[in-house]
């Protein structure tokens, strides 16, 4: 199977035609963490330049990859079709990872080419990351193999936000959603107003909640003096590249462990990802995050709300 890829990926590099790269549809943090990376690396290893590149991702995400050019996939495909389509997979393959091309992507290819001026073109679609990456996660491959494939290279971002939304001088981004280890109950709701509160008397807050429900990560409620949300500011389109806008002039990010957090640590900022129950993830996922961190000497927490209170305890009594 390997020498069936390479060979694949030979030819590609040796042809001149544009190469699309997607769709990724799918989570922040698998895009972040290993898409991106993965690419990276595949790119150096076939010495292909970044001018055949045209990327096709969502929420202004394409700003992520340095690449010729760039197309928006909500250009051409509404949010409930997006939805939908991750929706089939979860029912086909019990996951939304995009572990082969589907039906639907193969309509809308074809389009953005058109769109874009394409006749002829190569597909480099997210499932070879997924076959090939697959092992870390599934802990049959050790770090040391998954470093041989990928490359953790500078993260572009936009370089401004929307003007209708005005940044403080130094804030700390904030994002508390649901998930199945951060479930939105009581408790955490009020111990998720409490910290931001807590923020917010020392220094102002950016909340990045986005009201836009394109998954099941429902927003914590977090509201109060010197927060500032984003939601009026952004749009299906641009909702990611104003996250990630937002998140590299921060001071720090704190808020639920996943793919925004995940985020923050590829944009290089102190982060503080919360869980309280870490279970249906990968441990691999925490371990490379806190390995990126490490490498790039950034201050990096992942923990349950205790830890973080024993840790406060402790360093509170030596300094």
């Amino acid at each position: 199977m390997n020498i069936l890829r390479n060979i694949r990926f030979s030819r590609i590099a040796k042809s001149h035609r544009p190469i699309i790269v997607g769709p990724w549809r799918s989570e922040v943090g698998f895009e972040s963490l290993y898409w991106l990376p993965w690419l990276a690396a595949w790119r150096d290893r076939w010495k292909v330049p970044k001018d055949r590149l045209v990327v096709l991702s969502r929420g202004g995400a394409g700003a992520w990859y340095d690449a010729g050019r760039s197309a928006e996939l909500f250009d051409y495909a509404l949010a409930v079709d997006v939805r939908k389509s991750m929706l089939a997979d979860s029912r086909l393959t019990g996951s939304i990872k995009q572990h082969h091309l589907t039906e639907w992507e193969r309509l809308v290819l074809p389009v953005v080419a058109h769109n874009l001026g394409i006749t002829k073109w190569h597909l480099l679609h997210p499932s070879e990351m997924y076959r090939q990456l697959a092992p870390w996660w599934e802990g049959s491959m050790g770090l040391s193999q998954l470093l041989g494939l990928v490359k953790f290279v500078e993260l572009p971002v936009p370089p401004a936000t929307p003007l209708t939304l005005q940044l403080p001088e130094r804030y700390v981004a904030v994002r508390f959603y649901h998930r199945h280890t951060w479930p939105m109950n009581e408790e955490l709701t009020q111990w998720v107003a409490g910290l931001v509160d807590g923020i917010a008397k020392r220094v102002p807050v950016v909340v990045l909640n986005t009201n836009l429900h394109m998954d099941d990560h429902v927003d914590f409620p977090t509201k109060g003096d010197n927060i500032i949300s984003i939601a009026d500011h952004v749009t299906i389109q641009n909702n990611l590249a104003v996250q990630s806008a937002v998140i590299a002039k921060a001071q720090a990010f704190v808020g639920t462990y996943g793919g925004t957090m995940q985020l923050a640590v590829r944009l290089k900022k102190p982060a503080a990802g919360f869980f309280a129950e870490f279970s249906g993830t990968a441990y691999a996922h925490k371990a490379l995050t806190e390995w990126l961190a490490c490498q790039q000497k950034v201050p990096c927490f992942i923990g349950r709300p205790d830890d973080a209170r024993m840790v406060r305890e402790v360093m509170g009594a030596i300094t």
